[in-house]
């Protein structure tokens, strides 16, 4: 018989009898007690007081039982998960897989995915169709006379005012290299003074 059915057998087998402990049961001692809360009309907030479901010594030991059976399960998958959490890491290690390497292939599944859908080729064609439109429109208005015309006229400003700026450089050029005459005079030579 499976775990998982030897189990759910168990604990089906605990609910019959304690249901059969329940019935057979004529002493108040193993009565569950259930009061009904009286309503107030403006219940105090932090009031312990409020009446509590008593269980039976059977059912708190079988609620024990089950506690531990539940705790021990989950101490189990986790002690199974971190073994195959492990044994994958060893795995991933002898194939030379990274952590880099993994965000890679999956950003390359992620793209592949992408591009293949209608939508993205629908877009495709219509950014090529407008680039071939965007160059026809440019090469018709390069070839068009006013174009010309402003890329002549544009030509002659960006010359003229490049000679403009050379010829200014020369003069300031020539300015700096021919002395002042302001100071001494040349056929005077400077005298120490004694």
């Amino acid at each position: 018989m499976p775990k998982g059915n030897k189990k759910t057998n168990e604990k089906k087998e605990d609910l019959e009898k304690f249901a059969k402990e329940l019935q057979g049961s004529d002493s108040d001692e193993d009565a569950v007690v259930i009061e009904q809360p009286t309503v107030e009309p403006n219940p105090p907030h932090n009031d312990n007081s409020s009446k509590k479901v008593e269980l039976s010594a059977a059912e708190k030991d079988l609620l024990r039982t089950e506690l531990d059976k539940t705790e021990e399960e989950i101490s189990t998958l986790k002690q199974v998960l971190a073994a195959r959490q492990k044994h994958s890491a060893e795995l991933k290690r002898k194939l030379g897989l990274t952590p880099f390497s993994e965000l890679s292939q999956d950003l390359n599944r992620s793209l592949k995915t992408v591009t293949e859908t209608e939508a993205f080729q629908k877009t495709a064609e219509v950014a090529s169709a407008t680039s071939d439109t965007v160059k026809e429109k440019w090469n018709d208005m390069r070839n068009s006379s006013l174009f010309k015309s402003f890329e002549s006229k544009l030509g002659t400003a960006y010359n003229s005012a490049k000679m403009a700026a050379s010829t200014s450089i020369d003069h300031l050029a020539g300015a700096a290299r021919t002395p002042t005459q302001t100071g001494t005079p040349v056929g005077e030579e400077a005298k120490p003074i004694s």
